[in-house]
């Protein structure tokens, strides 16, 4: 056993040379992130409801990253794989500048209460904390220079996608002349498909904002004041009480 994996190590120390040695991990599919129908897009948003919403924006946005587990325990489950710290940074970041985000906060698997990771828990933890939109998200390594990223955002009390998103990048090759080593967040597949998915989950829900309708609060049918409306009066004037 001892010399089969010393074997595998020499090998993939001289794949190194050549290419990175990349071993793939399971791949996260659609269902795992939406509850409807498996949209065709690539490189794109798009926005899934018939009319516009309507009172939708301002709103908080919980933000999770969906995977597959590996361990032996939980092998092919899927999961919540988040640090909150980096994704509290990386979004809130990301909507820094859109006002009619208030918030963008991340949750973890212990925010499940021992659910399974599927859409539809995810989204009653997004209700328990008063989360108004949520984005459930996932990503795949293709192959050692191909990555993709895709997800949903959620209008969680109606709990129905709003708009799906998906984004694929690859790996820059850079010339072995090069005297400086090149920097992995400018040419990693990785650090660039996230890159991309931020600037169309961006676009996106600004899209949502600009066609969202403003609510109409109206009175219950039936109802009657209880008593005259009559103007505020500032400095208040004293009145006798009435016999």
């Amino acid at each position: 056993m001892i010399a089969i994996l010393a074997i595998a190590a020499a090998g993939c120390a001289q794949k190194k040379a050549v290419e990175p040695c990349w071993t793939a991990r399971p791949a996260v599919q659609w269902n795992r992130v939406v509850n409807a129908a498996a949209p065709t897009i690539r490189d794109e948003y798009r926005i899934v409801t018939a009319q516009p919403t309507v009172g939708l924006f301002p709103a908080n946005l919980a933000v999770t990253r969906v995977a597959i587990a590996e361990d032996e325990d939980r092998s092919g489950d899927p999961m919540l794989f988040a640090d909150p710290r980096n994704e509290f940074l990386q979004w809130n970041r990301a909507f820094d500048d859109q006002m009619a985000i208030s918030e963008v906060f991340p949750i973890d698997q212990r925010d499940l209460g021992g659910g399974m990771a599927e859409p539809g828990q995810i989204l009653a933890a997004f209700r328990g904390l008063h989360a108004r939109l949520g984005l459930i998200y996932a990503v795949n390594e293709l192959s050692a220079g191909e990555s993709e990223m895709f997800g949903a955002l959620y209008d969680t009390d109606a709990g129905k996608p709003v708009a799906v998103i998906h984004a694929h990048a690859q790996s820059v090759v850079t010339s072995e002349k090069e005297k400086e080593p090149a920097n992995p967040w400018e040419t990693d597949s990785r650090a660039l498909v996230r890159k991309k998915f931020e600037k169309l989950a961006y676009a996106a829900i600004h899209s949502l904002i600009v066609s969202d309708q403003p609510s109409r609060t109206e009175p219950p049918a039936g109802w009657i004041p209880a008593g005259p409306i009559r103007p505020v009066e500032w400095p208040p004037r004293y009145h006798a009480p009435r016999p």
